[in-house]
């Protein structure tokens, strides 16, 4: 069994100090961690670059927003004081930001490169915004993941050749709790976020948001792989998350 224990943000690369010169070609997708809630309306801006107001979605990624900065400034239309700064690294052009909600307003910005040739279909990404340290076994895979932190991971030892054997425990006062056992499809054609929340009756909870890549293998053996997914999920072998 693979063990893994996170006290850091592994996959969250570091920040680059912001560049003076602009830049073309960077574009940020964006995801509020935080489901069912009221969009709220945003901009980005930096110095000499503003773009459009737009609704911040909490159900699915934003439509990709070019900026000509690598730190950019995440506002409110009725208030002057930024939400949140964000800070891309210095390498890619292309990432997503998960945006997790702070006291008293604002956001904490997660990061994550998406032309990385390391975060492939199958990945998970990871973030921990509950009270509790989340102890995750992914198949053969154990996690344990603190709170406040992020990592990217994926199963390993699947049973029968098909799924993943998958339990979530929220781990407190010297004891584990299971708050989900699921399985996970070997073949997964998404990069897959999941978001540990705590939620109103003070429970560790989970939600995940999909997005799929455009894995480069053979058009043929792509829609076969994805047929024979869709055919073990009706069939009930496997619960999608």
């Amino acid at each position: 069994m693979l063990f893994l224990v996170v006290t850091f943000l592994p996959f969250f690369v570091p920040p680059a100090k912001a560049a003076e010169k602009s830049e073309k070609g960077i574009a940020l997708r964006l995801l509020a961690c935080e489901a069912g809630k009221e969009q709220a309306k945003v901009f980005l801006e930096r110095k000499g670059f503003k773009s459009e107001v737009f609704d911040l979605p909490s159900s699915a990624f934003s439509e990709p927003i070019a900026v000509s900065a690598r730190s950019v400034e995440l506002k409110a239309p009725d208030k002057d004081v930024p939400l949140c700064n964000i800070t891309l690294p210095a390498e890619g052009k292309s990432f997503v930001v998960l945006l997790a909600s702070e006291k008293p307003a604002g956001f904490l910005s997660f990061v994550v490169r998406q032309d990385d040739d390391s975060f492939k279909a199958g990945d998970y990404y990871f973030v921990n915004r509950s009270a509790n340290t989340v102890v995750l076994k992914l198949g053969g895979t154990e996690v344990v993941l603190e709170s406040g932190n992020s990592v990217k991971s994926r199963p390993t030892d699947a049973e029968q050749n098909h799924y993943y054997n998958i339990t979530m425990s929220a781990s407190a006062d010297a004891e584990d709790k299971v708050f989900a056992s699921t399985r996970w499809p070997l073949l997964n054609p998404n990069r897959s976020y999941i978001i540990f929340l705590t939620g109103s009756n003070g429970r560790t909870t989970y939600r995940s948001v999909d997005q799929l890549v455009d894995v480069e293998e053979p058009v043929g053996k792509k829609k076969e792989a994805l047929k024979k997914l869709g055919e073990l999920r009706r069939a009930g072998e496997l619960r999608g998350d």
